[in-house]
C-alpha cells in the first residue's frame, strides 16, 4: 500500500525534482501538492497524508505557521513533517525541531539523504 507524502512547495522546479526523485526511488507513495502553507494545512487536514514535506518559505503562509499549524490541530499533530528550507544554519534545524518538525532538509536537496528520510517514515 502507498504512503502519501505531502508536498508543500511554491517553486514548480522544487516541486518537479522531489516528483522526479520520489518516483525514481521506488517508493510506493501518493503525491499531494500544494503551492503554499495555507493550501497544506487544508490538504493535510482533508487527506491526512503519512508525511509532509514543507518549504518554509512560501506566499500566503509561510512553512513555519503552517507547522504549527498543523501541529497545534489533533487530527494533524502526528503527521511527520520534514522541513525543507535553504537556510542550512543550527538555528533554523533547530527552529524547525522546536515547533514540531522531525528533520530538517537543506536546499539545494540533497537526493540520497532526502529518500532516506522519507523512507524513515513512509512504511515500504
Amino acid at each position: 500500500m502507498a504512503g502519501v507524502v505531502l508536498l508543500a512547495e511554491d517553486d514548480e522546479d522544487s516541486r518537479d525534482l522531489v516528483s522526479f526523485l520520489l518516483q525514481r526511488s521506488g517508493v510506493p507513495v501518493q503525491l499531494l501538492v500544494a503551492e503554499n502553507g495555507k493550501e497544506a494545512v487544508d490538504l493535510a487536514r482533508d487527506k491526512q497524508p503519512s508525511l509532509i514535506l514543507m518549504d518554509m518559505q512560501m506566499p500566503v503562509m509561510d512553512g513555519w505557521t503552517a507547522v504549527s499549524r498543523l501541529k497545534e490541530d489533533e487530527r494533524t499533530r502526528d503527521i511527520p513533517v520534514i522541513a525543507l528550507t535553504a537556510h542550512a544554519g543550527n538555528e533554523d534545524a533547530e527552529r524547525a525541531r522546536n515547533i514540531g518538525c522531525v528533520a530538517h532538509c537543506t536546499k539545494p536537496i540533497d537526493p540520497d539523504g532526502l529518500m532516506k528520510l522519507v523512507r524513515q517514515y513512509i512504511q515500504e
